[in-house]
């Protein structure tokens, strides 16, 4: 009980100080997009002469309680969380007085029920409780009832806080202390924010400010747009792949399933069909008179004999840039052909795909990339260069094999070498190397490679080595000289760490012609790593840009340090977004998210009956298009 004498003896003393630093706060100062806290509804009644409230029936019920040490199972969060300080020190600064008043309390109920456009689901009852609480802190017969409503509203704020920002706790808060205030101070300012009636704007403000994560937003309310309008059918499997230009009972289906996620239009479907089929069987119809033929001649021509079905089931052009775009953003090869991976992509349901881009925006939750940093994705292949929210450099990588993952960490960037020497790990010589060289010992020069013996020091020749004794790759050091068959390229990027991976070139730059690209033993291979280089030297006349490009010149090996260390960050995020605001669906290489194996991850088949049906909707709405298009004609 001690430890809380001192919040309340202190307390009156500390009240215009609480002002003053309320005001002083990272909120105040740098969004200013709240307005400064308003007197709550159950005001007490100040003293003019001291400026000091009095507490009210209910802020008497809260100070007991925190007296009685008895806040916690209100609260009911860990103390570690950041959030059972949080609330102390809000209570304390306002002498105990309700958080939450009844504007505040309906900002609380809205912001539950928005929850879900984070992608955070609390389940059908949530938005119920807190109603339910917001009528016992009004309705209640006791103070003592006012009081744990209140308190209680003020745990589901922070509950929410934490879930939308992904922690309210910076490494080395103060978990539970009557003198430290938490690392984190404005979130006490936003407290009280959402009390007056902010607590929507509250939320978004501690939601992640990246822009991949405001885009999968944007993304998430489309496809749950789409969820709503029923998703999609899944298309039956393929006899044989369906090229362009082929007929095949799958387009309607696969037209259907194209339209439903944006990839093709209706619009469009029903222009080819009044161009393709209305409109030549028309105007072959109407009746001419030639001066050259014989006027009482039949006028009259009898339409060509038009192929209905095999126009309804044409993988034509339109249809085929659709699938090329979806192959785009699925990390597909694309070539318009309809083979078992592109099917197994379209066929992943509507509701699979709204969970994975709920887990991409939990990865960017509480995550600090860095004003200017480099980010290697691993499922999609690419390494970029980001500053200042923007994307300023990508390009295509290579990653790990399943059996030789690339690891998921961050580190910083601290030097890059020039024409670099490989030193063959001692796993890398066990599983590539020797199975080459008990074949054929001349593996080792012809791709020039010199091989010490690792007691001695002194080098080797490969025919003086029994290559079939598995010692023999820890026992000597296979060590590559620079030049254009080098594993690493003509680059290096280091940034020293335990798992030994660093960015590098690669002579082998057909393999960036792949769309699946793990073929490495861990480390990231790059399409251009010069460039990267220059970029995180910060230009291409930047000093250490300079330096790497003389060196390159002359062949030399060389190590140029950065004078400023950038941060890498190696993720496994499976969906982004593009430049145009589209997510990107990568495969689950490394099987993380089990996506493709989940049953209810597939779409419901698509039904055979509909395409029975189909031909007669689509007449009667390119007949009914046509019909309008005459009456505006004439």
């Amino acid at each position: 009980m001690s430890r809380f004498t001192g919040y309340t003896k202190h307390a009156k003393m500390g009240v215009c100080a609480a002002a003053l630093f309320a005001l002083a706060t990272p909120l105040a100062n740098a969004e200013n997009l709240i307005a400064a806290p308003a007197a709550p509804q159950d005001a007490a009644v100040i003293d003019a002469s001291l400026n000091v409230p009095v507490p009210s029936g209910v802020a008497s019920a809260i100070q007991t309680t925190f007296e009685r040490d008895t806040i916690d199972p209100l609260l009911d969060v860990s103390e570690d969380s950041g959030a059972n300080m949080i609330a102390r020190i809000a209570y304390a600064q306002r002498v105990f007085e309700p958080v939450w008043t009844e504007q505040g309390v309906a900002s609380l109920v809205e912001a539950a029920s928005e929850l879900s456009e984070h992608g955070i689901h609390m389940g059908a009852d949530y938005a119920d409780h807190i109603q339910t609480l917001s009528e016992q802190r009004f309705s209640a017969a006791s103070s003592e009832a006012r009081a744990e409503a209140d308190i209680e509203l003020t745990a589901a704020w922070l509950e929410m806080a934490e879930l939308v920002s992904g922690g309210l706790v910076d490494e080395g808060e103060a978990v539970r202390s009557v003198s430290d205030a938490p690392a984190r101070s404005e979130l006490v300012v936003m407290l009280a924010e959402a009390g007056n009636g902010n607590a929507v704007e509250t939320l978004e403000l501690l939601a992640p400010r990246h822009v991949q994560y405001r885009m999968l937003q944007q993304e998430l309310r489309r496809y749950n747009d789409i969820t709503q309008q029923g998703g999609w059918q899944a298309i039956p499997e393929l006899d044989d792949v369906v090229e362009p230009g082929d007929d095949a009972l799958i387009i309607p289906a696969l037209r259907e399933r194209l339209i439903a996620e944006g990839y093709y239009s209706a619009g469009d479907f029903m222009e080819r069909a009044v161009a393709d089929f209305i409109v030549p069987d028309n105007s072959a119809s109407v009746e001419t008179v030639s001066a050259e033929t014989d006027e009482t001649a039949d006028a009259t021509t009898e339409p060509p004999e038009f192929d209905f079905d095999g126009w309804y089931t044409n993988y034509d052009e339109a249809l085929v840039e659709a699938v090329e775009a979806f192959q785009r953003n699925h990390g597909l090869e694309v070539d318009g052909v309809l083979g078992p991976n592109t099917l197994e992509a379209l066929n992943e349901s509507v509701e699979s795909k709204v969970e994975r881009i709920e887990t991409a925006m939990d990865f960017w939750r509480g995550q600090d990339m860095g004003e200017r940093y480099v980010w290697a994705n691993i499922p999609s292949y690419t390494v970029e260069g980001w500053a200042d929210g923007q994307r300023e450099i990508s390009m295509k990588s290579i990653v790990g094999l399943p059996s030789r993952q690339t690891p998921v960490f961050s580190d910083e960037i601290e030097y890059a070498v020039a024409n670099p020497r490989w030193y063959a790990p001692t796993s890398i010589v066990a599983r590539d190397k020797l199975p080459r060289l008990q074949d054929d010992p001349s593996y080792a020069e012809r791709n020039g490679y010199t091989i010490y013996d690792r007691e001695s020091g002194n080098a080797v020749s490969a025919y003086n080595v029994d290559w079939t004794d598995p010692a023999s790759a820890s026992s000597y050091q296979f060590v590559q000289a620079p030049g254009a068959g080098n594993a690493l390229g003509e680059l290096k990027i280091i940034f020293p760490n335990q798992h030994a991976v660093y960015l590098h070139g690669t002579p082998s730059t057909y393999l960036f012609d792949r769309a699946e690209r793990a073929f490495s033993s861990g480390c990231v291979r790059l399409e251009d790593p010069v460039r990267m280089a220059e970029w995180v030297a910060g230009g291409v006349n930047a000093p250490e840009a300079q330096e790497l490009q003389d060196a390159l010149a002359t062949g030399d090996l060389e190590r140029v340090n950065y004078e400023t260390r950038t941060p890498v960050h190696l993720t496994y995020v499976t969906v982004t977004v593009d430049d145009e605001g589209r997510a990107n669906f990568w495969r689950d290489i490394y099987n993380r998210e089990g996506a493709y194996e989940a049953e209810d991850s597939v779409a419901d088949l698509y039904d055979p009956d509909a395409l029975n049906e189909a031909p007669d909707n689509i007449m009667a709405s390119a007949t009914h298009m046509t019909g309008a298009s005459l009456n505006l004609m004439n």
